[in-house]
């Protein structure tokens, strides 16, 4: 019987929940791009590959073509990314930060930016190309 109260007191208190929005900006979708698409793109050209990993790890290994703006750096370097074309960001730590940066630029840029899926170790699974 306890048990029922309580039930029919969170469904009672649900029904004054709003319901979620897709609009909301801060957490807008995350366009991602898996690495096979990514390369095919990059081939093509007009795409910008953005490592947001540190300096050193950038000069041991990126994507093709790829530009350094480390996440700690990011904000007060968004003048340097490309105003046109695709940009394709990937790095090696957690995906929240890698998410958050994606969120940033987004807010800051108009066109297509994708988050490379699974950063660049599904890159080097895959056995592609690094530039040292």
């Amino acid at each position: 019987m306890r048990v029922l109260a309580v039930l029919a007191l969170v469904v009672g208190a649900l029904a004054f929940v709003p319901p979620a929005r897709a609009d909301h900006a801060r957490f807008a979708p995350v366009l991602t791009i898996d690495p096979e698409s990514a390369r095919e793109l990059m081939e093509r050209g007009g795409v910008a590959p953005i490592d947001l990993r540190v300096e050193t790890e950038f000069r041991a290994g990126r994507l093709p073509g790829a530009r350094s703006l480390p996440l700690s750096t990011l904000a007060a370097r968004l003048d340097e990314l490309p105003r046109a074309g695709v940009i394709v960001l990937y790095g090696d730590g957690p995906a929240e930060r890698v998410l958050g940066a994606y969120h940033l630029i987004r807010s800051r840029r108009a066109g297509d930016v994708y988050v490379l899926e699974g950063g660049l170790e599904a890159w080097r699974r895959l056995g592609y190309r690094l530039e040292r």
